[in-house]
């Protein structure tokens, strides 16, 4: 990966990006939306590429009502579809992050500026609030897009042959289906999975980085970001998880609430199906994380902006 940062792609990647922020930006001010959003998206759609098969594993073991494991359903994957199996809903899971990843982040820094105090310090609850906040809006914002790669990916699962012939056929049929607000179905659990996951995440990583920085004396570089990385990603799947199952049933169409669905995995599978899909979900999360924000503060430093 690291050599990857270095490479000829990345490197045009820069330029154009360096070109851009020149004209987005004013000299001695902060970086601004438009400076800041395509460095987001860009650091987010390496990710997503990267991890996307991990996040199908996940989203596929927790559609199916028995207990396989993360090998036995790669497995399953890799005999119905093969290797496109593993990418089905790539499409929209990217241009999810476009819209939710550049919009979460966008928020928690504009929400951190106005908590920071006076001397520049700032609360753990404090960061928890805004990682959690700016997760619940960017979510509600960007839920059509998790709905159609929900539905791709359960589509394989559940329908034989597909339902869906792609991205916007899948958009076509949802709309004529249940019309505008069937984009939003689900939307709920999916924003209190959100919150939960920034809370986690943004929070985690803003503390973590600070703290480790303190202690070790390192410079601001990929060690520190890679170690406040894994560490976010174990803490973020830890409280999402629940949340993430309520929304990936709800979502495939199998509940019309989140206290029905609830009622139903608690009675017929047991509690700990509530945690179906931890082990990929931090599997994933863990170097999403590391890949985003090590390519995310690289970027920054790159452009000439300040670290997260």
């Amino acid at each position: 990966f690291f050599r990857f940062t270095n490479s000829a792609l990345f490197c045009r990647a820069r330029f154009f990006l360096s070109v851009y922020v020149q004209m987005a930006s004013s000299s001695n001010q902060t970086p601004s939306l438009l400076v800041r959003y395509p460095v987001i998206c860009f650091a987010s759609m390496i990710s997503e590429s990267c991890t996307y098969p991990i996040d199908c594993t996940k989203t596929r073991m927790q559609l199916t009502k028995s207990h396989a494991g993360i090998l036995a359903t790669a497995r399953t994957i890799w005999a119905q579809d093969g290797l496109r199996g593993f990418y089905r809903g790539l499409s929209p899971a990217i241009l999810r992050h476009w819209v939710y990843g550049g919009a979460r982040i966008q928020l928690y820094e504009t929400l951190r500026e106005r908590f920071t105090h006076s001397d520049g310090s700032m609360t753990l609850a404090e960061r928890a609030f805004c990682g959690a906040l700016a997760g619940g809006l960017a979510q509600f914002v960007g839920s059509p897009t998790d709905m159609v790669k929900v539905r791709l990916v359960a589509d394989s699962h559940l329908n034989s042959p597909p339902k869906y012939r792609g991205v916007l056929d899948c958009g076509q049929k949802l709309y004529s289906e249940f019309g505008v607000r069937g984009f939003w179905r689900g939307v709920w659990p999916n924003v209190n999975r959100a919150a939960a996951v920034n809370l986690g995440e943004l929070a985690t990583y803003d503390q973590a980085k600070r703290m480790v920085i303190q202690t070790t004396q390192w410079p601001d570089g990929p060690a520190v970001h890679s170690c406040s990385a894994v560490l976010s990603g174990f803490v973020s799947s830890l409280v999402s998880t629940p949340f993430d199952v309520l929304k990936t049933r709800m979502m495939s169409g199998g509940h019309s609430s989140q206290l029905s669905c609830l009622k139903h995995i608690l009675t017929h599978e047991g509690p700990l199906k509530m945690f179906s899909g931890f082990l990929p979900g931090w599997a994933r999360l863990g170097p999403w994380q590391f890949i985003f924000w090590v390519t995310y503060e690289r970027l920054r430093k790159e452009l000439g902006m300040p670290g997260f």
